[in-house]
């Protein structure tokens, strides 16, 4: 069962925002996805390496030797 609810993080605890129909001590697995912005999951990544300006731009010809028209 997948379950989304909003939560506030207070003293090691989490408590949720409205009623979560669970029996107590049922073991959940959480995912937890913060409200601060951070969308992009590749931003901790990009920027990382050195690489040709226009990479985007000729990517088949860097792959494959060739330019599509």
């Amino acid at each position: 069962m997948t379950m989304q609810f909003d939560a506030i993080y207070q003293d090691g605890v989490f408590l949720p925002k409205q009623p979560v129909a669970l029996p107590n001590g049922t073991e959940v697995h959480i995912a937890i996805q913060t409200r601060d912005g951070i969308d992009d999951p590749l931003a901790g990544v990009i920027g990382i390496c050195d690489g040709p300006g226009d990479a985007a731009d000729a990517h088949d010809e860097y792959i494959y030797g060739k330019r599509e028209p």
